[in-house]
């Protein structure tokens, strides 16, 4: 638009705003519990917990009938010792004979798999509801600061009336004469105002003209909207023409001057030993938008415990604000993005790298200050190994007689050291607030498992002993073993006991 005449004040580019990543029922699901909450942190782990609650049953069944198989596995413990030393040499036998022995007494090796699948599936569909969520909010923690940055720019000037020109049913412009009729509204609400190009009309506090400017042979029209009020500077035009408003704003530098000569007599003097008027007001002005962007970032930040922003990782050399466009790109990649009205665009086409700077121009301590000191990655790999390690305890006895030569047992120190570097490995590329999710997950899982330990515990005890006199008609070696070390335990605290007396 700056091409069709000739400039004489500073162009002020606003910012998108209104615009969003799409959810599915599944991140609106997500959205409502973690917006409801009020606290970003808050709301994730709640998130987690009704998650989990969700899988619990079946979490709970399956480890019920885990532990109904390793009654059964206890029970063919003298069977498989003896196959163990038969077939020490011969894997493949001793896998044919020990299946041969399931078979016989009813163990089901996948008989716990249908529940952990259902759960595991329950766990990815909603960490893709999550992903989605979080990639949501981060963005629109960036629409709002451009909402706050135009807000204050504008706040300068008068919203005014977007008037189109007055169409006929072929979609020409309708004259009468030399005037042109400027519409806005409809029904009772219909506005209609009859300009000839060049005249004014001043309406609700802005002065309207109606510009005609030619180029390349094809006549255009600019609406000039500009406040009456002396004391505000920016204004703006667009082509009332167009279906959907673009508007270009504007500084008055004449007006900005009487402005800051009456409100800051620094930047006053300033603007007037600038060589480039133009270009001082640019600066001026989106130091305002700027300035406000910041004040929303420090009221709104998405911080939880030490990290400054959770829709970032908790590591030192990550920043609340992305110091760089291209890092700030990384999060989204080719994203498209939808407006209020249903049309779709590309994110680099909206917030492009001027508009990312001009946003971000005045956190500048934010782009170089530490995310988080890897706090929250620490406790989830840490709570991580100790869930594999209580759980690689609870399958001792089965992994045993998995495989001839220890194979089970092997596999079992492999995935105490490969799921805590896969859960390190999500850490660092994901943001704290999935880091959050990881770290309660593990959290509620490691208690389950031990309060499932010890009530199956006490449940099964009974019926075990019962049921392994019944099938073997005598006392098997594992059961005496058992009850010697209870009885050993129970020494040990008998003779505290007395000594502390």
């Amino acid at each position: 638009m700056q091409s069709l005449y000739t400039l004489i004040n500073a162009s002020i580019p606003l910012l998108s705003e209104g615009y969003r990543i799409g959810l599915d029922w599944l991140g609106q699901f997500v959205q409502a519990i973690i917006e409801s909450v009020g606290i970003i942190g808050v709301g994730i782990i709640c998130f987690t917990l009704i998650l989990k609650a969700i899988t619990l049953p079946f979490d709970s069944y399956q480890r019920y009938k885990s532990r109904k198989q390793t009654l059964i596995m206890r029970s063919m413990k003298d069977d498989l010792d003896k196959l163990q030393k038969q077939y020490a040499n011969d894997k493949t036998m001793y896998n044919q004979k020990m299946m041969e022995l399931y078979k016989k007494n009813g163990y089901n090796v996948f008989a716990a798999c249908l529940p952990m699948l259902i759960s595991f599936a329950v766990i990815i569909v909603a960490f893709q509801g999550f992903n989605a969520y979080s990639r949501y909010a981060n963005l629109d923690f960036f629409v709002q600061m451009s909402a706050s940055y135009n807000s204050a720019i504008t706040a300068h000037g008068t919203a005014g009336i977007d008037y189109t020109l007055l169409r006929d049913e072929g979609g020409n412009i309708v004259a009468e004469g030399e005037n042109y009729t400027l519409v806005y509204g409809e029904g009772d609400a219909r506005q209609e105002k009859s300009v000839a190009p060049g005249a004014s009309f001043e309406q609700d506090g802005c002065v309207y003209t109606l510009k005609a400017v030619s180029a390349g042979g094809t006549q255009n029209y600019l609406l000039s909207v500009v406040p009456s009020d002396e004391a505000k500077f920016i204004y703006y035009e667009y082509s009332p023409a167009e279906t959907r408003v673009t508007k270009s704003y504007y500084a008055d530098t004449a007006r900005l001057s009487s402005y800051l000569r009456a409100n800051d007599a620094e930047a006053y003097a300033q603007f007037e030993a600038a060589e480039n008027k133009e270009t001082a007001a640019e600066s001026y002005v989106k130091k305002l938008g700027a300035d406000s962007a910041k004040n929303w970032y420090e009221n709104n930040r998405a911080n939880f415990l030490w990290v400054e922003n959770v829709w970032y990782p908790d590591v030192s050399y990550n920043h609340p604000i992305p110091e760089t466009y291209a890092k700030f790109q990384q999060n989204f990649g080719s994203v498209q993005v939808t407006f209020d009205d249903g049309s779709t665009a590309q994110l680099q086409s909206i917030l492009t790298e001027r508009n990312y700077e001009d946003l971000t121009a005045s956190l500048t301590e934010e782009k170089e200050a530490p995310n988080g000191y890897f706090g929250l990655i620490i406790l989830s790999i840490g709570l991580m190994v100790l869930s594999q390690f209580v759980m690689m305890r609870s399958q001792k006895e089965s992994n045993q007689y998995q495989t001839v030569d220890g194979q089970g047992a092997k596999t079992q120190k492999i995935m105490l050291i490969a799921m805590p570097l896969i859960y390190a490995v999500f850490a660092f590329m994901y943001s704290a607030a999935f880091t959050i999710y990881m770290l309660i997950s593990s959290l509620f899982s490691l208690l389950v498992t031990l309060i499932s330990n010890f009530i199956l515990g006490i449940v099964f005890k009974k019926k075990e002993e019962q049921k392994v006199r019944e099938n073997l008609g005598y006392k098997p070696q594992w059961m005496i073993d058992r009850e010697q070390r209870e009885g050993k335990d129970q020494g040990k605290s008998r003779k505290n006991t007395n000594k502390k007396e």
